[in-house]
Order: structure tokens, then sequence, then C-alpha cells
């Protein structure tokens, strides 16, 4: 554990079939660097089970974080997860979304006190992990090409140019400050990250106000955002990742109220956070 470099925090909740393939495309890309910490929002028993079987043949160090259904509560189970992650640099991902080859050591070649690292991902429609090879994933996009151009042109697939990697000091011409976080694929400095507090908890929603939210905080912290352009690449299977009972018209007034009430705190603290208390540092 002293040798890793990095945990991949790593959003789940019960599609097993594409778990598999996340953690078969890590496995292509671990030489001892990293840690995978999955966040489990409530999976039901037989997938937990499942998913126990599956950490066992993984080459990398494993932890599975569980706590019970109870709607959506991933920023919980996020916090749980990435306080308990032993790696210098946290890397969030979720179950759905298929890293590159690469896409580990991009984060990390990058990484830096407070900086957080903003990456982006190709959209296919779920059942194309199916159609997909998968196995290698420095060729899921070249192998792929005129596939993936005829789902663009379907409306089966979106942001193919994303999934383009190219070396790095090419692509650090083209590195963006003006991309915002995505929750599947983003990277800081765990000390960052806890300095903090954390995911808000209360952005119980599904809209992504959480890392609207968390985004908002690290500037006001100090920190900047850098996108990765052309780097730590993904393929995400939309798979409704978190549809739950709830419905979409109150989750969003819900999710656009919580994040104007945290926004108007003006604080880069949350005392809802992995701390359930206030910090007396105005700084934060």
């Amino acid at each position: 554990m002293a040798n890793i470099k990095a945990s991949i925090v790593l959003a789940f909740y019960n599609d097993t079939e594409l778990l598999a393939l996340v953690l078969e495309a890590l496995k292509a890309q671990y030489q001892g660097q990293f840690e995978v910490v999955i966040a489990d929002d409530g999976s039901s028993p037989d997938a937990v089970i499942q998913v126990k079987q599956m950490l066992r043949d993984c080459p990398y160090p494993t932890r599975h974080f569980w706590h019970a259904d109870d709607g959506f509560r991933k920023t919980i189970i996020m916090n749980q997860a990435a306080s308990e992650a032993q790696g210098e640099t946290l890397i969030f991902i979720d179950a759905d979304c298929v890293p590159q080859m690469h896409f580990v050591d991009d984060h990390l070649h990058a990484s830096q006190t407070g900086l957080c690292l903003a990456g982006r991902r190709i959209d296919v429609f779920r059942d194309a992990a199916k159609l997909l090879d998968c196995r290698k994933p420095a060729r899921v996009v070249t192998g792929h090409v005129v596939k993936l151009l005829y789902w663009s042109v379907t409306s089966k697939a979106r942001n193919i140019e994303r999934g383009i990697r190219l070396p790095r000091p090419i692509a650090a011409r083209f590195a963006s400050t003006r991309w915002g976080l995505l929750g599947c694929n983003f990277s800081l400095r765990k000390s960052d990250f806890m300095a903090i507090n954390g995911f808000d908890e209360r952005h119980a929603v599904t809209w992504g106000a959480e890392d609207s939210d968390l985004q908002r905080r690290l500037l006001k912290a100090g920190m900047k955002i850098k996108g990765l352009r052309y780097q730590a690449t993904m393929i995400h299977f939309d798979a409704s990742y978190f549809k739950r009972k709830d419905t979409v018209s109150m989750v969003r007034h819900q999710g656009l109220s919580l994040y104007d009430q945290a926004a108007a705190e003006d604080r880069a603290w949350t005392p809802y956070g992995i701390i359930k208390e206030d910090r007396p540092d105005p700084r934060f």
C-alpha cells in the first residue's frame, strides 16, 4: 500500500456487467500505481456478491464500501470511500464509464497540489457495450471509428472526438481552463479534497449539483481547474446510471434549490461533508 500513488474512487450502483468492463480496463494499465475503492450506493445483495467475486480476481488492491439503498445518496458513500482512500491523488470515475489506455497515468502525470483535473468522455447507448470490443482499451476508439461515426450520425453516440488521445506534448497545447467538473472523470489531491470537507451531502439529487458545488468550493478555496483535453479518455455507456424512483421534475427542482442555497453561503468548507461540523477558519 505504501507505493500507491492514486486511489480510483469508483461510483457504482447495480450494473455489474459494466463494472466488469471497467475493472478489466484498469487491469490493462495497472503497474502497481493505484488502488480501486468502490463507492456502492445501495446495490442489491446479488450485485454485491458479484462485485466481491470480481474483486478477488483484480491484481490491484481493492475495497468495497456499501450502504443500504435509500434513494440517491452518492455523495455520502463517495465521501466515505474517498476519506478511506490511501492514494495521494483521488481519481473519481463512474462504473458506467470505461477508462481507456493511459487513463490513470494521464491523471497522475498532471496531478499537483492546488489543481483539479477535469476529463471528458464519449457517450454511447447502453447496449453498445455488447458491440464494442473493450478488452483492448487502447483500441476501443481507433478500432471502431466507422461504427462510432455511424452511431454519431444516428444519434446513438455523442462527443466521439473526446475519445481521441494525443501524445502529451501535443495534448498540452489544447489544455482547457474552461471545462467544468464531470463526476465521472476528474482528479485532485486528497489533501485538497479534505481541505473543503469533501462533497456536500445535502446534494442527494441526480442532476449533477454535487459536482458543480464541489467545483465552486474548490475555486473558492483558491484551487484551479484544468481540462485534460485529448487525455484521460473514457467511454460512457449511457445506462441511466442514477435512475431512481424520484420524478425528474422533483429532482431538478430540489437540486437547483439546494445548489442555490449552498452557493448563497459562499463558502469552501461545508459542514455537511465528511466531518459534520463547522470550521472556524474564515478563509473556508
